[in-house]
């Protein structure tokens, strides 16, 4: 979605996007404006200095060097890096998509010795303001840029509890994301545990953490209360199954793409008072203190009380703060509007 996003933004323009690992995919190929290449590398290309990818990458675009170049996350950053030194490149952009992207020493240390063409994005305000606190030096090279996210068709309730095998006719607190430590899905157990009534939670979304998670509520009494939805391909159409969307992630979540999920499907939103996740729902939703389960338990139970009116004046709130701050079109303006990508990729519609 983030690649097919940032390649919407220009459209005008002549786009290859590159993939470095993953398997070739005609569908996800023909749902990206411009070139598509898939380099299906193995994980262990991509350690070390990486100069059999950058030669790769370098035989690809060398003939015509491109204007512009926006990697997203460290390494595909490092290799544009190398390819600003032996190519004519207009310019580099790294996005950072979660906190720590210069945390190595040695990733620190390099920073001081970019080109002055290198930029860097951030997806939301505090991954910026967490980067400058230890990189002072990168003050006036980071621009801030939300995701946004696309219209997307959304299943009814019944047909989405159906599906995921929720109970009808049971309260619903749902949760969307991968099953690791920085979601904080065991937080979410403890408070529905303390909570004295017949609500439900679903947990969509699978790893490492699955069995880890299904001991923890069989420990607190609370396995009949709990459904392990599993994986879900484009799990944002199955919202309408919650009455209550739930993050419960750590500090370190730095945006949460999930939010807008729920936010466009017009669902009240419980999330956790994490810098990154409040960035995103501001005063829309209701929030707990973060890693506390019992102010958690009773942000829970507060969206249970709400009345229809209440519940629907909350998602309309959210549902307006979405159109503002995260639509494709407000995304496609702020991106264009960044001057070094406005000095090489200058808008021509």
């Amino acid at each position: 979605m983030v690649a097919r996003q940032y390649a919407g933004c220009f459209a005008d323009c002549d786009v290859t996007t590159i993939f470095l690992r993953g398997p070739m995919s005609v569908s996800l190929a023909n749902a990206i404006h411009g070139d598509v290449e898939f380099l299906t590398l193995p994980a262990g290309d991509l350690r070390g200095l990486k100069l059999s990818v950058t030669k790769q990458v370098r035989d690809m675009i060398s003939e015509s060097p491109p204007d512009l170049v926006i990697a997203h996350r460290y390494k595909p950053f490092f290799i544009a890096q190398l390819l600003n030194y032996q190519l004519d490149i207009g310019a580099v952009i790294g996005v950072m998509h979660e906190y720590g992207f210069l945390e190595r020493w040695t990733r620190a240390l390099f920073s001081r010795f970019w080109r002055e063409n290198v930029r860097l994005i951030g997806v939301s305000e505090p991954v910026r303001a967490a980067t400058l606190a230890s990189h002072p030096h990168l003050d006036g090279r980071i621009d801030v840029i939300h995701h946004s996210i696309e219209a997307s068709t959304l299943l009814d309730p019944v047909t989405a509890r159906h599906e995921l095998g929720i109970p009808l006719g049971r309260f619903c607190f749902g949760a969307i994301g991968r099953l690791v430590r920085k979601k904080n899905h065991g937080l979410l157990l403890e408070a529905l545990a303390r909570m004295n009534d017949d609500s439900v939670l679903a947990i969509v979304g699978d790893g490492v953490l699955k069995e880890e998670l299904k001991q923890q509520a069989k420990r607190l009494g609370v396995s009949d209360r709990v459904v392990f939805c599993g994986a879900h391909d484009d799990a944002r159409r199955l919202m309408k199954a919650f009455d209550v969307f739930v993050l419960s992630s750590t500090e370190e979540e730095a945006f949460g793409i999930v939010l807008l999920e729920a936010m466009a499907a017009s669902v009240p939103i419980i999330s956790s008072d994490a810098a990154g996740p409040v960035s995103v729902v501001d005063d829309t939703a209701m929030t707990f203190s973060t890693g506390d389960s019992l102010d958690l338990q009773k942000a829970m139970m507060e969206a249970r009380a709400m009345s229809q009116a209440e519940s629907s004046e909350l998602a309309a709130k959210a549902l307006k703060r979405l159109g503002n701050e995260f639509s494709v079109s407000v995304m496609v303006q702020k991106i264009r509007s960044v001057p070094v990508i406005e000095q090489h990729a200058p808008i021509s519609f």
